[in-house]
């Protein structure tokens, strides 16, 4: 099974997990760490003990909210040092996270992380405007 890390300012990555789990029910293989009120070594500690709680997966995908971001940051120092295979991606959005759940089981790694990426830019849309909207 491969694992989910969810990075995220404020309460983003918990709430993210709560509301996936009123679409799909409970997922196993998912953590969340936040960087609120933390400083950067907390987080950074907090990271490793969850890739450690995912080190039976056959891969760790870390999502993060901000491109560049402190979040973003600790996901990419785990690329060098972590045993499991690691994946980053920054942007996350309701439904990268549920395709995930739906996907993981279904391809390898490395395909699971692009096509997370693809669902994700899919279900963007707009912006669409009334038509009082001036141009």
């Amino acid at each position: 099974m491969i694992g989910l890390l969810l990075i995220c300012h404020g309460d983003l990555a918990a709430a993210m997990a709560d509301v996936v789990t009123q679409f799909v029910g409970s997922v196993e293989g998912i953590r969340t760490v936040t960087n609120k009120g933390r400083a950067p070594e907390v987080v950074r500690d907090l990271v490793a003990q969850a890739l450690e709680e995912l080190d039976e997966a056959e891969g760790v995908i870390i999502m993060t909210d901000l491109l560049g971001s402190s979040c973003w940051r600790n996901g990419l120092e785990r690329l060098r040092d972590c045993p499991t295979p690691v994946a980053v991606i920054s942007g996350m959005n309701l439904g990268m996270v549920l395709s995930f759940t739906q996907k993981r089981d279904k391809l390898p790694f490395r395909e699971l992380a692009e096509t997370l990426v693809t669902d994700a830019k899919r279900g963007i849309g707009g912006p669409v405007f009334s038509k009082e909207t001036s141009e």
